[in-house]
């Protein structure tokens, strides 16, 4: 499976909450934390299933960028 259907498939299993990018990377097994899933999750903001926005990841509580399956 491609990481990009990964970090998808892993965003899915948590809506409707949303997630940050460092925790996506921690769910899938990425070492490289921000850049890529950055990239992937930039692209799916752009389609409808998707929203990136400023709020509370559910995992790790912090405030920042997050994205949700809407």
């Amino acid at each position: 499976m491609s990481r990009p259907q990964q970090i998808n498939d892993f965003i899915t299993s948590k809506a409707p909450k949303a997630v940050c990018n460092r925790c996506i990377a921690d769910g899938i097994g990425l070492t490289n934390k921000g850049a890529h899933p950055a990239q992937i999750t930039g692209a799916l903001a752009t389609t409808r299933e998707f929203m990136k926005e400023s709020g509370r990841c559910s995992i790790c509580g912090e405030a920042k960028q997050v994205i949700r399956r809407t």
